[in-house]
């Protein structure tokens, strides 16, 4: 963990922002085609939201292009960092390391002040705030993951297009333990993604080994895969499925647009 924090270059959010944190990932490619718009569903809401972007292994035209989005927000407090992917030098696959250097941060958020963090897959757009469907539940759990019980393989247990901690000492300890297993395995350069298996296997690890461990499961209707008018998210499921979601997402924009005239 010593070589990602003392690598990454920018600010975190401040308890000024707002107590509630929306943390998302992306690449310079994913940062025009999926982050710019997520940002701006969420401002055209209307309602102040912090916003963190880990910007992974940015050009100087990004942090450009991010520093002069920020300076135009109203209702977003936008923050980023900027990670040069130290711990993906000698992965067979960056991709492994840009699906999981989220969690990366997230320690360093909830330590910096956030009270309630969301951690959310950059190919999504908001339909409406996530926080009321975060039940009094969430503040005596260690954190709350979209499981799938039902399937047999580890690897599939736990999709990571949601993730929640709060400011509890064991969910930040929760938030510790991933991200400092998820760096120690990129020592071993794994060829295949590793942000969902090791969340299950650390949640299985903590409770048999941690007293009082306990988790929840997202709220189904957080990340609406099917567009539902309920969901606070509209996203992808799956690559065959792009074509639809940047219709789905024109539509919401231009309906909020359309809505706040």
């Amino acid at each position: 963990m010593a070589v990602f924090s003392g690598s990454i270059i920018g600010d975190l959010p401040v308890p000024a922002n707002g107590s509630d944190v929306l943390l998302a990932a992306c690449n310079d490619a994913y940062f025009r085609l999926f982050a710019l718009d997520l940002i701006q569903s969420i401002e055209l809401l209307g309602a102040p939201q912090a916003v963190h972007i880990h910007l992974l292994d940015p050009s100087d035209d990004v942090i450009r292009e991010a520093e002069s989005l920020r300076s135009s927000l109203k209702s977003v407090k936008l923050t980023f960092t900027a990670d040069p992917c130290a711990l993906a030098r000698n992965l067979p696959h960056r991709q492994v390391y840009y699906t999981a250097a989220r969690f990366l941060l997230a320690p360093l958020i909830l330590k910096a002040g956030a009270k309630r963090l969301l951690i959310i897959d950059v190919d999504a757009v908001m339909n409406r705030s996530p926080w009321a469907l975060f039940g009094a539940q969430t503040s005596a759990s260690s954190g709350g993951f979209i499981f799938r019980r039902d399937m047999k393989r580890p690897w599939f247990k736990v999709l990571a297009s949601a993730v929640f901690y709060n400011d509890s000492p064991q969910s930040i300890g929760l938030c510790d333990a991933l991200a400092r297993s998820l760096a120690a395995t990129f020592k071993y350069r794994p060829k295949y993604h590793i942000d969902q298996i090791l969340p299950y296997f650390v949640c299985t690890f903590a409770k048999r080994d941690v007293p009082n461990f306990e988790t929840f499961d997202i709220p189904s209707n957080i990340m609406g895969y099917g567009y539902e008018a309920d969901a606070a998210f509209w996203t992808v499921k799956g690559k065959s499925n792009i074509d639809r979601f940047l219709t789905e997402r024109s539509k919401l924009l231009d309906s909020t647009v359309a809505a706040a005239i």
